[in-house]
């Protein structure tokens, strides 16, 4: 996990800024690779590789990019303008949507046998697997920024 130190003192536009170029920009960039590798190792390896990963993915996608644009068009300009406790709604939705989140990746921890890939597995199975593992570990250092370091602050 990431040292966030840092972020606790942070103003929060900094803080915002760190967010949307670290992590937003990043999961576009991973998703932008992940999908189409998905793709063709599911089509590859029909009947072995797991059936649920794609349209996992898939589902993962599309709900934190429409997580992250809520965040950018409405929660960070709000935070960023001082609304403080005015923000109270929409980082109560934003949790309950990070808890979504938490709840995809168990799952597909959970299809992909904790991202092990069979002995045999190929490059690009390999490299999928391995890109999952750096999305994984991203979002969930990109909840646990917000979560427990900046909604906080902002309630406080």
């Amino acid at each position: 996990m990431t040292d966030f130190t840092l972020w606790q003192q942070a103003p929060f536009d900094a803080v915002t800024g760190h967010i949307l170029s670290r992590y937003h920009d990043t999961h576009r960039r991973q998703f932008a690779e992940l999908i189409p590798l998905a793709e063709k190792v599911a089509t590859v390896h029909e009947g072995t590789f797991p059936a649920e990963v794609l349209p996992l993915l898939q589902y993962m996608q599309a709900e934190l990019f429409s997580h992250m644009m809520k965040e950018e068009q409405v929660l960070f300009p709000m935070i960023n303008q001082g609304a403080g406790r005015g923000a109270a709604m929409p980082i109560r939705m934003m949790m309950h949507e990070h808890d979504q989140h938490e709840a995809a990746i168990s799952r597909l921890l959970e299809l992909t046998g904790n991202l092990q890939a069979p002995e045999d597995a190929c490059r690009s199975w390999q490299r999928l697997y391995a890109l999952i593992r750096e999305l994984v570990d991203d979002l969930n250092d990109h909840i646990v920024l917000e979560n427990e370091i900046l909604f906080p602050r902002v309630l406080a």
